[in-house]
């Protein structure tokens, strides 16, 4: 007989990203068509098998990770759409994958922290979507038509909803764990998906 982890350790080596994908887009089958907040964070996945690098940042040591982003419905707590890396990485190059993926949900605002203060995002945001950013403006912020406008259409009361992101970030550490167990990138990967697909499973069961 086969050792006990032989059948769901294949099954998971042979699972597509594609296929993680398509479950996904099964589960938000019952999903509003229109968000009217969506949300945009990152969060970074440690797991005991990576090796240690170092950097001289603060001097401190640093461990490889894989980053998380997702792109949430704030109303719902759903995940619309989710983009995993190896980290660190900066959150541009997913938070535009992730805008023009979800702009189908017609939303009126996209809420983000000022690590997604960008030129490029938020031209983004109202070239291609129509809607609104609602992104903190660095301090230092010194050029860019979009970014040295936003102030006019900032209302903290609506990015104070940003707090949802973070809860749903908090939830799938909390119950689907915040390390990964794989031993390479690869599987890394998949193990990130898949607790965001069954994050969005445990959450349809609450509300639909």
């Amino acid at each position: 007989m086969p050792h006990y982890t032989t059948i769901p350790k294949k099954f998971f080596e042979r699972l597509s990203d594609t296929q993680i994908r398509y479950l996904n887009d099964f589960i938000l089958m019952d999903h509003p068509k229109k968000s009217e907040l969506i949300a945009l964070d990152g969060t970074g996945h440690t797991n005991d098998y990576a090796d240690k690098y170092y950097a001289q940042i603060r001097a401190k040591k640093r461990k490889r990770y894989t980053k998380n982003h997702i792109a949430i419905d704030v109303d719902t707590r759903m995940i619309l759409h989710y983009g995993v890396s190896r980290g660190p990485k900066h959150d541009t190059q997913f938070a535009l994958a992730a805008i023009r993926q979800t702009k189908k949900y017609q939303p009126h605002y996209f809420l983000a922290d000022r690590a997604y203060d960008s030129e490029e995002i938020r031209k983004c945001i109202n070239e291609e979507t129509l809607a609104f950013e609602q992104i903190p403006l660095k301090t230092r912020a010194k050029n860019g038509h979009y970014r040295l406008n936003s102030s006019t259409i900032f209302r903290p009361k609506i990015y104070s909803r940003r707090m949802n992101v973070e809860s749903v970030i908090f939830v799938i550490k909390q119950i689907f764990s915040g390390f990964n167990l794989s031993r390479n990138d690869k599987f890394r990967y998949k193990e990130t998906q898949l607790k965001d697909v069954f994050y969005n499973f445990y959450r349809h069961v609450q509300i639909f």
